[in-house]
């Protein structure tokens, strides 16, 4: 979730440049300095899950945040939810009992208001929250959001009468999601608990907790000012250590600024570590306590010495002209893939181009028979239903409505009861992405019997099985496309295949693959929807 600072920061802590690249809604240059965005509020947004898994109820996020800037103190909410037989309004008086407790809480009030599922149509349905506010002089109503220019539209939520496709032979999870422990001047997130409600709801079975380096190295309730107790990195890593009362396994993490060949700043992910790595190169700060730039070949030798996962995080995107500029962003390259990566998230949200560049530097890397697993994540930052941030700084707001967590999933082959085994299947390339259905390929017919991953599998001439399975919810299977390829050779299509029936679940026989040395096969799927929506999947390399 963006966030909007009130006045002008602290030149010395504060790094010039970047407020030439983000004005936020409590942010001026000056007192009387023109911006469309700025007002004299704390900053209040709603949130929900995109769908809801059968037996879930509903809940309702609310995030009032710098208050202790805007000390204005919620009374009411009430949520509308539009169905094709009506409107049903839902209201709550007692807020105190909503609150969530958590460690920010001197900036931030987080509520969660729960509707029962019984309440709830079946499928698609809307909702439009409001919250009555009350300052010191009167009282105001804020409907989803207070942002100037943002539409304001609707929450769109899906209730699922079938859980996410293959379940029983996967688990989904979202391996890129902060907290609100990455908090700034631009941005902040929900605490740890309400990732939790809202991942479980949504059909998560686990998330990667990947904070900014920069903003694990802050004071509590000072992000401007490092901590060199880190109580930050220290009180996170508790709440995750002691997440057996959580419904989601939580993977520790941190997403590291790290510098590529070219000396620019560029994201790795880090999973499973124990120690705080430093990554200060593009946090908008000075540092003088950590302030240490690692290149990609030094953050991942230290990952790798605590026994944790190093992944390119969203290797697709590309900085805009100010972050080039003035926070040195650059972009991953094929050659800074050649380090000791052990995975790629080459899914950031949706299949957009994003992942069309991605797929070029992971498709480059099997050629060089490098088994590296796809991975997906959507860099949420308290966004479960629509992403916000500012489109032009103190003109107006841009959403995303395919981007919040959960909506690229990363699909662990097995059950993947612990983060341990969840840690493991990522090492040995048992992973597939997803927006939607189901894809692996099997060894046999048997539907749980997958051959994906690193090791070598099959003899020459032998028969694999690609099994896809979507569901209403996600629209019938489209069309199929399975491809070989092997080591310095462009990879080719073995065979496609477009589905004509209203078929959920197909499992076609893969014949005669040759076996070479470094040789691969990949598969994908796509479904479509009624209303023209297309899912996709892709599974990693099965390394024949």
């Amino acid at each position: 979730m963006s966030q909007l600072f009130s006045n002008l920061l602290p030149i010395n802590e504060l790094s010039v440049p970047f407020l030439l690249l983000y004005a936020e809604t409590h942010f001026r240059f000056f007192s009387f300095f023109p911006s469309l965005l700025y007002k004299r509020e704390p900053e209040i947004l709603f949130d929900l899950p995109y769908r809801l898994e059968p037996n879930s109820d509903l809940p309702v996020l609310l995030i009032i945040n710098d208050i202790h800037r805007f000390p204005d103190t919620p009374e009411m909410i009430a949520l509308a939810i539009s169905r094709t037989t009506g409107t049903e309004v839902f209201t709550a008086t007692d807020i105190a009992a909503l609150e969530v407790h958590h460690p920010l809480q001197k900036n931030q009030r987080v509520f969660i208001y729960t509707v029962p599922r019984k309440n709830l149509p079946v499928g698609e349905f809307f909702v439009t929250a409001t919250v009555t506010m009350k300052n010191r002089i009167n009282s105001y109503n804020v409907i989803n959001d207070n942002l100037n220019t943002s539409t304001k539209r609707a929450f769109r939520c899906f209730n699922a009468s079938d859980s996410l496709p293959g379940k029983g032979l996967c688990v989904y999870g979202d391996l890129h999601v902060h907290s609100q422990f990455s908090q700034s001047h631009v941005e902040f997130g929900p605490p740890v608990s309400a990732i939790d409600l809202m991942a479980k709801s949504c059909g998560l079975s686990f998330v990667g907790i990947t904070d900014h380096s920069y903003d694990l190295a802050c004071e509590i309730d000072n992000y401007l000012k490092e901590n060199q107790s880190l109580d930050r990195w220290n009180i996170l890593q508790k709440q995750l250590s002691e997440s057996a009362g959580f419904s989601t396994i939580f993977l520790p993490g941190e997403e590291i600024s790290c510098l590529n060949h070219y000396g620019k700043t560029v994201h790795l992910g880090a999973l499973n570590i124990t120690g705080f790595i430093p990554g200060s190169s593009d946090g908008a700060r000075r540092n003088p306590v950590f302030n240490k730039s690692l290149t990609i070949k030094e953050a991942v030798k230290e990952i790798h010495r605590q026994g944790g996962i190093a992944f390119a995080a969203h290797p697709g995107s590309r900085s805009g002209l100010l972050q080039r500029l003035f926070l040195n962003r650059g972009e991953w390259s094929e050659v800074d893939l050649q380090n000791e990566i052990d995975g790629i998230q080459a899914l950031n949200s949706g299949f957009s181009q994003a992942w069309k560049r991605a797929k070029i530097l992971w498709l480059k890397m099997l050629t060089d028979a490098r088994k590296v697993p796809l991975l997906a994540g959507n860099d949420a930052h308290g966004d479960f239903n629509r992403y916000r941030a500012v489109q032009t700084p103190f003109l107006s707001i841009y959403e995303n409505f395919q981007r919040f967590m959960g909506y690229g999933k990363t699909g662990i082959y097995g059950t993947g009861n612990s983060a341990g085994e969840i840690f493991q299947k990522i090492k040995d390339g048992a992973t597939f992405i997803s927006t939607g259905p189901y894809i692996s390929i099997n060894y046999s017919e048997s539907h749980g019997d997958y051959a994906v991953g690193n090791q070598n599998t099959g003899k020459s001439g032998s028969r694999l099985f690609v099994h896809s399975v979507s569901t209403l919810e996600f629209g019938r299977l489209h069309t199929l496309s399975v491809f070989y390829g092997y080591s310095s050779s462009p990879e080719k299509l073995l065979f496609a295949t477009e589905f004509d029936a209203e078929m959920y679940e197909n499992v076609s026989p893969i014949d005669g693959v040759p076996l070479l040395s470094a040789s691969y096969i990949r598969a994908e799927i796509t479904t479509r929807c009624g209303n023209g929506d297309i899912f996709r999947a892709y599974t990693s390399a099965c390394w024949l």
